[in-house]
């Protein structure tokens, strides 16, 4: 192979690498109403617009009365309800990481291929991972997170700042006893029990986690839930882009 031929191959090469660390991590793809981003390492908030690229790092704030639409590189949607705020954490075409810290989004990750693909949105109590549904989490003032599935599965855990606050409040275990793991115990009841393990949820199912740790699982009428303008609306544009 000649020098030039060599030097062709390295400016494309180039090229191609360039266009891949360039390419953002999700996009802002319909704005009603205002949005403000905070991006990673700026001092001062400025107004989100359609089209408008997110990075690592990222904070979007979906302000009062407004409704707002991204789309991960790996193509999972996420829509954020009025007074939400989410941050960038992780985003590449298989794995999304995103934390949801005030307000309620809708997640739809349905046209997604491929079982690698992963997607997870944290709460300050929660995590719900997924790979390819649809649901929705919304996460109070207070911290409470709940996780309303709508299709497929959701996967729900303790996030990492509630496991540090569970793991802080367990007493030290008896010399002789370290490592030893106790048997099933019947759970007492809703809000009793602490989220220290992974639950699995399914359609029509619901899981709210309290500030404290301790959770409730039940069901919901998914028809009077699409009462609910927030959801309508979601449920209305996915089946617009199924339709496509």
């Amino acid at each position: 192979m000649n020098r030039a031929r060599m030097l062709q191959l390295a400016v494309i090469l180039l090229s191609v690498t360039v266009c891949t660390a360039a390419e953002p991590a999700a996009r802002i793809t319909l704005i009603e109403g205002t949005a403000s981003i905070l991006r990673q390492g700026a001092a001062e908030w400025a107004n989100a617009r359609p089209n408008m690229p997110l990075s690592i790092g990222d904070e979007l704030f979906c302000r009062t009365e407004s409704f707002v639409e991204i789309r991960y590189a790996m193509g999972t949607v996420v829509r954020m309800n009025e007074n939400t705020k989410i941050v960038v954490r992780e985003a590449t075409g298989d794995a999304v990481k995103t934390d949801n810290p005030i307000g309620g989004v809708w997640v739809n990750m349905k046209k997604l291929t491929g079982k690698s693909k992963s997607f997870e949105m944290t709460s300050p109590t929660a995590v719900a991972s997924i790979r390819g549904t649809v649901f929705q989490m919304t996460t109070g003032a207070d911290s409470t997170t709940a996780v309303d599935v709508f299709d497929g599965k959701v996967a729900v855990g303790p996030s990492d700042e509630l496991n540090k606050m569970l793991q802080a409040a367990k007493p030290p275990s008896p010399p002789g006893e370290s490592g030893e793991v106790p048997g099933p115990e019947e759970v007492p009841g809703p809000y009793e029990v602490p989220l220290e393990q992974w639950t699995m949820i399914v359609a029509g199912q619901r899981i709210s986690v309290k500030k404290n740790g301790t959770y409730a699982q039940d069901q919901f009428d998914m028809k009077t839930a699409g009462q609910d303008s927030f959801v309508k609306k979601n449920q209305e544009l996915d089946k617009k882009a199924a339709a496509q």
